[in-house]
C-alpha cells in the first residue's frame, strides 16, 4: 500500500512538473507573440503532507493573478515618420521626415498618447555611418542623412537614434509612411471627417489644390486621402499649427477605424496594407498588438507637442529653426510619460522630509519620476520631525494615493489638519522610510 501511495505520489508531482513546465514555456512565448496579454495562473495551494496546513504558493517565474501597479514597462513607443517621398521616387532615397511624432500606448491604462516633435527642432542627428557621432541640423533631417550615409538600419535607426539622444525616451518600434501610402490608407477608410477649426487657405504652393480655391473652409469636413494629405501638410502658418491639424487628422482617422470595427480586424488588414508602409514590427508579433489595441480607448487620445516648449532661430547656416528650451520640454516630456490615470487626477504632491533628510528627499523624487510621477507634480517640505510617516490623500486622490503606497514602505493615514496646505496628497517620510520597487 505505502508503495503504490508513493507511485501515485510520484505520478502526481510529475503531472504537476510538466504542467508547471508547459505554462513556464507558454508564458515565455506569450510574452513574444501576445505582448501585454501574458497568461497567468493563480498561486497554488501547498499542504503539508499528513496535516491540515496549507498555503497559497506562486510558482517561479510564471506571472501571478491580480492587478499590477503602473511601471515603465507598461510603456511601447513607436516612432511615426511621415517622409517627404513624392510618387515616382525610389524607396531607398534620402527624404526628410515631413511628420515625426511618438505613438505611446500605455498597456496598464489603456491609453493611447501621441507626442508630436517639430521638424524644425535644432538638435544632434546621427553623422556618417559610425552610430554615436552626431552632428547639428534639424531633426527632420535625421532620416536623410541615415539613408545617404549608410547608417547602420538606414534612416529610421537614425531618426530613431536622434529622438532617443535628444528626448531621452525609448522608442521599441518605427513605422515609416510616405505620401501614397497615407493616401492609399485614408481611401481604405472611406476618407475621414474632420471639425476644422478655421478656414486655412494656401495660394503659394499646391498643397491644397485639391481643395476648391485651394482652402480649407473652417467647420466639418468629409476628406478623402489627398484631401487629408494636402491638409495634414500645409504650413502657411507655421509648423506649430500644422502640427494641430496632422493630430486632428490622426483622431479622425481612430474615430472612423473604431465606427468601421477595423480593430477587430487588424491581422487581416495588416496583411492587406502592409506594402502601404515601412516597419520593424514582426509579424509574429501582430496577433499581440491586435489583442492589445482592442482594449486601447482611442476615444480618448491624448495629444502633446514639444512646440510650445521652441522658441525661434536662425542657424550658422541660415536657416530658420526652433531653439529648445530644455527645462520646459522635459517637463512636456515627463508629463507625457507620466502614469495617466495619476495624471488624470492632477495631483499636487507634498513631500515631507524629516530634519537632515535633503538626500532622502532627492532620491524620492527621482524615484517618483521612474514610477509615472513627474517632479513638476512634486514639492519638496522640509518638515520638523512630527507627525506620522505615511501617505495622506487630503482631497481625495485614491489612485495615486494608493500608488505611492506601493512605491514607500509606508501605509495610509487620516488626514488630521497638520498637513502642509494647498496639497492633494502628502508623503510625510520618516528617518529611516525605505524606497519600495512595486510589483
Amino acid at each position: 500500500m505505502t508503495r503504490r501511495r508513493g507511485a501515485v505520489a510520484g505520478i502526481v508531482i510529475g503531472f504537476c512538473a510538466a504542467v508547471y513546465a508547459a505554462v513556464f514555456v507558454l508564458g515565455r512565448v506569450d510574452q513574444y507573440l501576445f505582448p501585454a496579454n501574458e497568461v497567468a495562473v493563480p498561486s497554488v495551494p501547498a499542504f503539508v503532507p499528513g496535516t491540515d496546513i496549507g498555503v497559497n504558493v506562486s510558482l517561479p517565474g510564471v506571472s501571478a493573478p491580480g492587478p499590477k501597479p503602473w511601471t515603465p514597462d507598461a510603456r511601447l513607443n513607436i516612432l511615426v515618420l511621415g517622409i517627404d517621398k513624392r510618387p515616382g521616387q525610389p524607396e531607398d532615397g534620402s527624404y526628410r521626415s515631413d511628420t515625426m511624432f511618438v505613438a505611446s500606448i500605455d498597456k496598464h491604462a489603456g491609453r493611447l498618447e501621441l507626442l508630436a516633435i517639430p521638424r524644425d527642432y535644432w538638435a544632434e542627428i546621427p553623422y556618417g555611418n559610425t552610430p554615436g557621432v552626431w552632428a547639428e541640423n534639424k531633426i527632420n533631417a535625421a532620416y536623410s542623412y541615415g539613408q545617404f550615409y549608410k547608417y547602420p538600419g538606414g534612416g529610421p535607426a537614425a531618426a530613431v537614434a536622434a529622438v532617443q539622444h535628444n528626448l531621452n525616451i525609448t522608442i521599441h518600434h518605427y513605422v515609416v509612411i510616405d505620401w501614397e501610402g497615407f493616401v492609399r490608407l485614408i481611401d481604405a477608410l472611406g476618407g475621414i471627417d474632420i471639425d476644422v477649426p478655421e478656414t486655412i487657405s494656401d495660394f503659394g504652393t499646391d498643397v491644397l489644390e485639391v481643395f476648391p480655391n485651394n482652402t480649407v473652409q473652417a467647420g466639418r469636413q468629409h476628406m478623402d486621402g489627398k484631401q487629408a494629405l494636402g491638409y495634414s501638410r500645409v504650413r502657411v502658418d507655421g509648423d506649430l499649427k500644422r502640427i494641430e491639424r496632422q493630430q486632428l487628422v490622426i483622431r479622425a482617422v481612430a474615430d472612423k477605424a473604431v465606427s468601421l470595427g477595423y480593430i477587430t480586424r487588424i491581422p487581416e488588414l495588416w496583411s492587406a496594407y502592409r506594402d502601404a508602409f515601412r516597419t520593424d514590427i514582426d509579424n509574429a508579433l501582430i496577433p499581440g498588438y491586435a489583442l492589445m489595441a482592442r482594449s486601447i480607448d482611442l476615444g480618448n487620445i491624448q495629444t502633446f507637442s514639444l512646440g510650445k516648449a521652441m522658441y525661434g532661430g536662425v542657424s550658422e547656416d541660415g536657416q530658420l529653426i526652433l531653439l529648445p528650451n530644455r527645462d520646459q520640454m522635459y517637463a512636456v516630456i515627463d508629463e507625457f510619460l507620466a502614469d495617466p490615470q495619476a495624471r488624470d487626477e492632477a495631483p499636487k504632491v507634498a513631500l515631507v522630509v524629516p530634519p537632515g533628510g535633503q538626500a532622502a528627499g532627492k532620491a524620492a523624487v527621482a524615484h517618483l519620476e521612474t514610477y509615472g510621477i513627474p517632479p513638476a507634480w512634486v514639492t519638496v517640505v522640509a518638515g520638523d520631525g512630527t507627525g506620522t510617516p505615511g501617505v495622506y490623500d487630503v482631497t481625495g486622490k485614491p489612485y495615486t494615493a494608493g500608488k505611492l503606497t506601493g512605491l514607500f514602505d509606508l501605509k495610509m493615514q487620516n488626514p488630521d489638519g497638520s498637513e502642509p496646505p494647498g496639497f492633494d496628497v502628502v508623503i510625510r517620510l520618516g528617518e529611516g522610510t525605505a524606497l519600495k520597487t512595486p510589483g
